[in-house]
């Protein structure tokens, strides 16, 4: 029996499968994003401001920022570093956002409201990672 064609089907279908947990993910993701009301300060969309992010200088995620290198301050107003934006610096962000703060804040981030678990954390960093895109010129 040629197994070749069942392979590829059943590769397929796993694909599908998980495109089809990663766009839940992303989902879940977004809903938190304006429940925990991240939305406030972090840009998402290039039409629509978020006047608390301006105000405050936080980080809009807005072109291709996942994985690019920003500055942070190891605390607010401590030592300024440079890190990349990429799972274990967004996990912290949300868990201890005092820990490293962007350069130029205001403000540091504050804590996300309760309660937030690592399921959470997962789904809101699908989410915006999803956001990262070339900017269109």
């Amino acid at each position: 029996m040629n197994w070749k064609p069942l392979i590829i089907l059943v590769s397929a279908l796993a694909t599908v499968s998980v495109r089809a947990d990663e766009k839940a993910l992303i989902a879940k993701g977004k809903v938190l994003f304006m429940t925990k009301i991240c939305f406030t300060c972090h840009q998402t969309d290039p039409a629509v401001p978020a006047p608390a992010g301006l105000a405050l200088k936080a980080p809009t995620f807005l072109g291709e920022f996942w994985g690019a290198e920003r500055e942070v301050a190891l605390g607010f107003g401590g030592k300024v570093v440079k890190v990349k934006l990429d799972e274990k610096y967004f996990a912290e962000s949300v868990k201890m956002p005092m820990a490293k703060v962007v350069k130029g804040a205001l403000v540091p981030m504050p804590p996300p409201p309760p309660p937030i678990t690592d399921e959470d954390i997962a789904a809101l960093m699908a989410y915006v990672k999803s956001l990262s895109k070339p900017q269109v010129k």
